[in-house]
This record gives C-alpha cells, structure tokens and sequence, in this order.
C-alpha cells in the first residue's frame, strides 16, 4: 500500500516531504489555485524531485464539502476546464490524476468528461471517483471499466464496505485507492493499493501528537501532548528524533517524526496484510446484490436482476428462528399456586445469561495483526466465561479487578522509571481509579443497618400513633411524665390566675 502525503500544494511542506525522503506525495489542483495565479505554466518537474511519485488530486473533496452557494455552476465548469488544461500539460510527470467528480455538477456531466477527456489517459493514471449516493452497482460498474477506482469511505447506510470492497479486488484485480483516508483502522481492513491523507500535518494545524509506537498510531489531543511526549522520550530518541525539541514543541522536528510514524503504520499495514484479505466468494448476485441501490426497482438477491420497473411488496419467505447468539437461557424450578385446586406445584422457567462464546472472527476482529491465536476465517480462539449471581462471586469479581488495575499501575510505575522518572499523571490517574475500586469493595463489605419508616395521614400526631403502634402509643404521647404542682404551672406561664373566691350578692327585684 502506497500512502500519498497531501499538502504539497504548500511550498514548505513540500520542501519537507523532499527532505525527509518521501517518495510518495500528493498535490491539490484546488489548494494550488488559491496560492497560484498560473500567470506562466506551472510544471510538476520543477518542483518536485526526480523520482517522486505525484498524485495530482483535483481538490473537488473540498468542493463538496464547501457551501452550497460557494461556486456557482459556471464557476465549477471554467474550473474543470483548467484543470484538464493544467492535466494535459503535466501528464508526463504524474503517477495518477484524479478526475474533476464537483458533484453538484451532476454524475452525467461527469461521465461525459470522463468519455470526452479523462478516458484518452493511460489507464493505470485515471483515477475516476465513486461517491456513494450512486450506489453499490455504479461501484462494481467502475471497477469492472477502470483500472483504478477512487473510494472516499467505508460505509454505507450505516452498513461495512469492507468486504465488498475486497471482494472486489480480489474479483476485477481493480486498484483501490482511500480518497481523504485519515484512519488506521480503514487502511489496514481494506486491501488498498494506495491511500492519500493530510493527516500528518494535525500537528501543526490542532497542536495534538501522533506516535508510532512499534505497534500502533497513538493520536494524543493538545490537551494531552505534554505528558505523551514526555512519555515517548525514549522512542524519539531511538527513532533519531531530537525529544528535547519535540517536548519544546518545535513544529518541524514534530512533524519529521509524524512523517516517520506514518510511514511505519503504512509499511506495517503491507507487511501484516493477509493475502486477499477478507475476500468473499460471490455470485454476480450476491454479495453485491445485497448491497445494490436500484432506485424504483425490485433486486431479486438470487439473480441480482431488476425485476419490474416499479416499486412492489416481496413475499416474505418464513424460515426457523433462533436465538441471538449473544443469549443463552438457563433453565430454573419455580414454585407456584395452581389457580385450580390451590396446590404448590413446579414449574421451569427461562431465565436470559450472557454466553461466554463470541461471534468474532479473526479476519474481522481488531486485534487481527496482533492477536497469536490469529486464524484467518476462524472463530474466536478464547471464551469469557463470567457468571455473577451470588455475593461471593461478586467478591471474586470486584477482587480480580482490583488486582488487575493493581498490575496495570505497578507496570506503569516501571515504564515511568525506564522513561527518566518524570511524574506521568497518566499513572496518578490509574492509582485513583484503583483507590476508587478498594473504596468500593471496603463499602460492600461493611456491615451496616438502618431503618427508615415514613408514614402520612390526616389528624394529630398521636392519632397517628395510635394507628401505628396500638392505643396505649397514642395515650403515652399526650400524657405527662409526672404530675406538675400549680405553683409550678404558674411560674411557667400555664394561663391559670391566682384569684380568692368570694360570696355572690343576691339581688331582689322590687316586688321581692
């Protein structure tokens, strides 16, 4: 797999890619174009070194992507034009050319560039672009036409290219080539013959750190790049790499040694490339077929065929279910009453667990280039048998936890030793999450009880009492601890006045 460096188009970046000796480089017609006013011919071998491959990509990726009413139709059309113009006058010094696919210029006005102009170039330099509102069958159209094919992504609908992609390879012998390919993950899975990316110049344009780390591309955000590129120390050394100056975030040195970790994953994805990776064997109406976008047509997924020309309901074809593979039922006894005569009986019932057996396959998995149980078609080597129903296994869960963070932090402190001895606050972090999870397991085996009634009601506090708890309750909360003496009940304000009695009058009317 080749990887295409981009940003060329910049004179600086291109002096760079020169001096660090890559040898694959890619150019945008539409970068130029905003430095360039093409005022005298600009040629390819006067700026590039003898020897290097240039891949001129059109730029229409940015074009897509800009506004709506960014370029207008016109606009679009005089800058095709000079493109094709710029193309025919450095066709020579070019190893591939990508055609002008602005979409909003329509996939007929480009097919018919592609009859009228692009078609007259050597055909293992014609790079036509698929897009993927055209659907999987205009895909394995261009792969059966061209030579080469450019794919800017992965998916489709939600669903993974990756096989089709290739099977197709495997089927035509056609060339792909990842259009905007920024992640590892994507370059490795698909057989590409070639990838461009302007990923390696994110240091410069974000502040983040790419590592290689003999095994795997590390991207480190800038928040993060401090403690990662004091981490990496020792690697920037032994890579020839100054680490005083990348620590210091001297912008060349960073990017000389992005350059490097690039080249590595690119030469690391050749070298652990299985041969015909994840090729599928498919009729002409299988795989593909599947995957067909007919718009206002029927696919019959065993010819591959449009049936009609309109829109009609398929009959559904019933066949034996199963469960998911994921779920296994376990079978246990279940005691209940028996409406009918009112007698306990027995009864089993399914109850849903977790199977240990997984559904990965090693072609498919994501430790493929490193797993040592790898067996390419085959189903995952190692099963992961859990079973957490009782307290003592959950003990012996949050047990093997803590020790295995414990050996997480004890392999760090080591790594940070044999890096210099500098505080990595990555390992202060992984000692929390430790200290976290012994909190927690100190918590769960702490023997505690507590005991919370709320209750709600109309009425005096006593009459609730009373309804909880019994009468005698209710009458101890009105009733005094002891009797309280009068003189007592005045000096505290009981309301009761200290009066004399004395005799009443009788009064007699006159007649009395």
């Amino acid at each position: 797999m080749e990887l295409y460096f981009g940003g060329s188009e910049i004179p600086g970046w291109r002096k760079m890619l020169a001096e660090e000796g890559v040898e694959t480089v890619s150019l945008s017609y539409m970068g130029l174009r905003r430095r360039t006013k093409f005022s005298r011919p600009w040629l390819i071998a006067d700026h590039y070194l003898e020897g290097q491959k240039v891949f001129l990509d059109s730029g229409a990726y940015t074009v897509n992507k800009a506004d709506e009413d960014k370029y207008s139709i016109a606009e679009l059309k005089e800058i095709a034009a000079q493109y094709e113009a710029f193309v025919q006058q450095n066709i020579d010094s070019l190893h591939m050319v990508s055609e002008f696919d602005a979409v909003v210029l329509g996939r007929e006005w480009i097919e018919a560039r592609r009859e009228d102009f692009w078609e007259d170039l050597p055909d293992d330099k014609f790079l036509p672009i698929w897009h993927s509102e055209w659907g999987i069958e205009e895909l394995d159209r261009l792969a059966q036409r061209y030579k080469r094919v450019g794919v800017p992504q992965t998916d489709l609908d939600g669903r993974n290219l990756t096989p089709v992609l290739n099977e197709i390879t495997r089927k035509y012998g056609t060339l792909l080539h990842g259009v905007a390919m920024t992640k590892p993950a994507e370059m490795a899975a698909v057989t590409w013959d070639s990838v461009a990316s302007t990923s390696w110049l994110s240091p410069s344009q974000y502040g983040d750190t790419i590592v290689w780390t003999g095994r795997e591309l590390k991207r480190y955000p800038k928040k993060y790049k401090e403690q990662a590129r004091k981490r990496h120390r020792t690697l920037f050394q032994e890579a020839g790499f100054d680490p005083d100056k990348i620590e210091a975030g001297d912008n060349d040195e960073v990017l000389r040694f992005t350059i490097w970790s690039w080249q590595q994953l690119a030469a690391s994805v050749e070298q652990h490339r299985p041969p015909d990776a994840q090729a599928v064997t498919t009729s002409a109406g299988g795989l593909l077929a599947a995957f067909s976008q007919t718009p206002g047509g029927e696919v019959d997924t065993t010819s591959g065929e449009t049936l009609n020309g309109v829109a009609t309901p398929t009959p559904r074809r019933d066949r034996p279910r199963t469960n998911l593979p994921v779920i296994g039922l376990v079978q246990e006894k279940e005691t209940y009453v028996d409406p009918e005569d009112g007698v306990n009986k027995e009864r089993d019932v399914p109850l849903v667990t977790v199977r240990s057996q997984s559904m990965r396959v090693c072609s498919s998995c994501f430790l493929a280039q490193k797993c040592p149980a790898f067996d390419k078609d085959a189903n995952c080597a190692y099963d992961i048998p859990v079973e957490v129903k009782t307290k003592p296994q959950m003990q012996a869960l949050q047990n093997s936890l803590i020790e295995m963070q414990t050996q997480r932090v004890f392999f760090m402190k080591m790594a940070e030793d044999m890096t210099g001895g500098y505080a990595d606050p990555n390992l202060s972090g992984e000692i929390d999450r430790l200290q976290k999870l012994v909190k927690v397991k100190t918590e769960l085996e702490q023997d505690s009880f507590s005991v919370k009634v709320e209750a709600k009601g109309s009425g005096s506090q006593a009459g609730m009492i009373s309804r909880l708890f019994g009468r005698e309750a209710g009458e101890q909360m009105t009733s005094l601890e002891r009797p309280i003496p009068a003189d007592r009940m005045i000096e505290q304000g009981s309301g009761f006045i200290d009066a004399e009695i004395v005799d009443v009058p009788t009064f007699y009317n006159q007649e009395g």
